[in-house]
């Protein structure tokens, strides 16, 4: 699929300013190679191509291979190609999209890269693939010296390395860049277990280590902006803009796509206004129609995960755990196959980035797909008679359930929206953001009004266990060391609970999240909340 680059990259500012940052030390001779690591589509090869396409500073060459289904072939041929074409726009050189021009044209400004690059095309020629590797890696470190430029060197999808054949690819690369000084590393992959495998076994490096960066989707507000962004011309409810950001799951290939149909469906409709029946019917044109640009995607991805003779297993696997079960045992009872093979199937889906793992749950990243899944590749399979409009109007009926239930959640309070959450803890252990938290079954939770010391009253949620009690503040403002104070002093006129939690929205400072940690509270904030969300597959919360 063509994925326009500058229609879906939005946002991301936190990640280009650290990548500017290390490209801007490694010209002051600080090194810090970096890991983009994501689910497939979330925006990673979009934020490497914008940081590409942006570079105007002369002193760096800034080369970018994607090696997503290429050959070793590819990756000498482009690599050469993007060095020598960036070089000579740098040196304002007449460019060609010829390889021989090229080199030609540069021949005299760099003959000793020119003269390697000469050898590396031979032995590509000859078929020795392992000269011609090493010759690739010799080539930034001569290339570096003579031109006197730093290189940034971007690889999508690096793990592909591994499938060219070269003897231990990533260990001759490893003792490469611990020497290769003026060169940054800047690589990605959308296959995270993979890629933290061959960073930990195969690039663990003494000198010029990787900085791992996970980049998830776009944030519900975030999310909110790209499509006031892109529906700029047409007018949108708040409502429905925070339940498309929410319905995409924030990746903003999906958001893109979507918007784009809704922005030709109001053109010939003749509306200025997008409504639910025209994001319905966007929707329906996008995912439910079989040659619709995200059903064909989504097909490709299965098509890819079930391309073997044991494809109604995976297909089983998939629609379980987009059906809500989510624990090992539970996928195992439901598909009826043994432990062994259900094992094997959910190591694929966790290697290609398809489920991910927290604690005991198996969760789909991708929201958009999970609910293609179920809707729409669930129903193709297991309706016995086939009757297109009635699987349509059957699609639409769903879709308009879906959207009433994100507008009763978006109506609730946020203590209202902790209360549901809270009442779905099943005794399980889950990781936020690095650390454990085992949430119990809660028995009876309700929301009382505690007095503060100034004279008014905030809302806090009692929720009691069989053996415990648990005390939670929800505060969407900012949350001040003074507030860790009072509620340190409300917590104390009751009984005193097993647990204090502060679910916090707003940005928390150090010294106050310190404090808190200090009173042994828990302290989460939106990102976190969010986390559990998802789990239990509840709309996402903004600020």
């Amino acid at each position: 699929m063509t994925i326009d680059n500058d229609q879906n990259f939005f946002g991301r500012r936190e990640a280009i300013d650290l990548l500017r940052k290390r490209i801007s030390d490694c010209k002051e001779g600080c090194r810090q190679n970096v890991a983009l690591l994501g689910a497939p589509f979330v925006g990673k090869s979009s934020l490497l191509q914008y940081l590409y396409h942006n570079s105007d500073d002369t002193s760096v060459v800034t080369v970018y291979l994607d090696l997503e289904n290429k050959d070793f072939s590819y990756f000498c041929i482009k690599f050469i190609t993007c060095l020598l074409y960036d070089f000579g726009r740098i040196k304002n050189i007449p460019l060609h999209d010829d390889i021989s021009l090229l080199m030609e044209s540069l021949k005299k400004t760099i003959p000793h890269s020119i003269e390697l690059i000469r050898g590396i095309q031979k032995n590509l020629t000859d078929g020795k693939w392992n000269d011609c590797y090493l010759g690739l890696l010799m080539l930034i470190e001569v290339f570096t010296a003579e031109a006197n430029k730093c290189c940034v060197l971007m690889i999508d999808e690096f793990q592909v390395i591994d499938s060219f054949g070269l003897p231990h690819a990533f260990q001759v690369l490893g003792k490469k860049i611990m020497t290769q000084k003026k060169c940054l590393y800047i690589i990605a992959s959308s296959h995270p277990t993979q890629a933290r495998e061959i960073l930990g076994e195969k690039l663990s490096l003494l000198f010029g280590s990787f900085e791992e960066v996970e980049i998830f989707p776009l944030d519900p507000q975030v999310s909110q902006d790209f499509i006031g962004f892109h529906l700029k011309d047409l007018r949108i409810s708040e409502l429905l803009k925070s339940f498309l950001a929410d319905f995409c799951g924030g990746y903003p290939l999906y958001l893109n796509l979507i918007c784009q149909e809704l922005i030709n469906l109001s053109a010939v409709l003749s509306q200025s206004e997008v409504y639910l029946p025209i994001l319905t019917q966007a929707v329906e044109d996008t995912i439910f129609n079989r040659w619709g640009v995200i059903s064909r995607h989504f097909e490709l991805i299965i098509n890819e995960l079930c391309h073997d003779k044991h494809r109604p297993m995976m297909s089983s696997v998939l629609m379980v755990i987009a059906n809500g079960k989510s624990k090992f045992q539970d996928i195992v009872d439901e598909t009826g196959f043994s432990k062994s093979q259900v094992n094997l199937k959910i190591n694929r889906l966790l290697e290609q980035g398809v489920v991910r793992k927290n604690g005991n749950y198996y969760y789909f990243q991708d929201k958009l797909f999970k609910y293609w899944v179920k809707y729409v590749f669930q129903r193709r399979l297991k309706d016995v008679v086939v009757f297109p409009e009635k699987q349509r109007l059957s699609f639409n009926a769903e879709f308009y359930a879906i959207f009433d239930n994100f507008k009763l959640c978006a109506q609730k309070t946020l203590p209202d929206r902790i209360v549901d959450l809270l009442m779905c803890f099943d005794n399980e252990s889950f990781d936020l953001n690095g650390r454990k938290y085992k949430l119990p079954v809660f028995s009876e939770v309700e929301i009382v009004q505690l007095e503060s010391k100034t004279g008014g009253v905030f809302d806090a949620i009692m929720a009691k266990t069989a053996e415990q009690s648990w005390f939670i503040i929800t505060k969407k403002e900012h949350l001040a060391e003074s507030d860790v104070s009072e509620i340190l002093l409300a917590s104390q006129k009751i009984p005193r609970p097993e647990r204090c939690v502060i679910i916090s929205l707003a940005h928390i400072e150090d010294n106050v999240r310190i404090r808190a940690l200090q009173e042994h509270f828990w302290v989460w904030n939106e990102c976190e909340l969010n986390i559990l969300l998802a789990l239990f597959d509840k709309p996402l919360i903004s600020i």
